[in-house]
């Protein structure tokens, strides 16, 4: 099966843990992988106007040269071009603010005809409520909820 993995904002900002960003970071040498890096633009995604933070530190943890900016939600046209090029059976999505950016890219890569999965453990999100909902939902609607980085590998136990 061919795999690729798309990152989603596992930049110092957000402080991700060092055990999750050590995972993704084995994964990269097994899989393809593209991330993104949120930026912020007012007249993109106006953040202040909505009463949000923006991101002052964006550098990326990973260990990822192909990475593409990101504004707002929705994965940058240059990744959907990536993953069309090395047409995956699977594209594994990790990474930061799982109810918002990490299923928003999920949608992305559904919409643009790929089967996204989700391991929970190689995200990070606001609360762990709101991250173990939005695995459910993923699930539900978007596609395969792999347990571990284990199952992920070699399947169900």
């Amino acid at each position: 099966m061919k795999r690729c993995m798309v990152a989603v904002d596992v930049q110092s900002f957000y402080r991700p843990s060092p055990g999750m960003i050590s995972q993704i970071n084995q994964l990269t040498i097994e899989f393809p992988t593209i991330a993104t890096l949120f930026k912020h633009l007012e007249g993109e995604v106006p953040l202040g106007k909505l009463g949000k933070n923006q991101p002052r530190d964006t550098s990326i943890l990973i260990n990822c040269t192909n990475v593409h900016d990101k504004y707002g939600f929705i994965l940058p046209e240059g990744v959907i071009k990536w993953l069309k090029e090395q047409n995956p059976d699977e594209v594994l999505i990790v990474g930061g603010m799982t109810d918002g950016n990490v299923i928003a890219a999920g949608l992305s890569v559904f919409q643009a005809g790929f089967k996204p999965v989700f391991v929970p453990v190689l995200c990070y999100g606001n609360d762990w409520y709101m991250h173990t909902v939005t695995a459910k939902i993923w699930e539900v609607e978007i596609g395969k909820v792999y347990q571990s980085v284990a199952e992920l590998r070699f399947g169900g136990m």
